[in-house]
């Protein structure tokens, strides 16, 4: 499972937002279910970040969503980002095809 999440900071928040990141990923990379977890931010839009997280299963990532960490992250979106939050949960469709179809 393959979980796509943009984050907008708040004008003058992009550092926390950042720093939140960071700290989230490093816990995550932890979870026996987090295949990839990585942060990423925009070459055109900074201070807009975007996650690409994989998954062993669904079961994972519910799992990870209940992690203390995540709890306590989505705490604070309200007060770090400009506009809600948006994720994307896809599955790979062509993987085995080559291996260059799936991250």
């Amino acid at each position: 499972m393959i979980v796509t999440a943009i984050f907008e900071a708040r004008a003058g928040k992009a550092d926390e937002l950042r720093k939140q990141l960071h700290n989230g990923a490093a816990a995550s990379w932890q979870e026996p279910g987090v295949k990839t977890y990585a942060v990423h931010e925009l070459l055109d839009r900074p201070g807009v970040f975007m996650n690409i997280e994989v998954y062993e299963n669904e079961a994972a990532f519910k799992s990870h969503l209940e992690t203390a960490h995540v709890k306590s992250f989505l705490g604070m979106l309200d007060e770090l980002l400009a506009n809600p939050l948006t994720v994307y949960q896809g599955v790979s469709i062509f993987s085995g095809e080559n291996k260059k179809s799936s991250i």
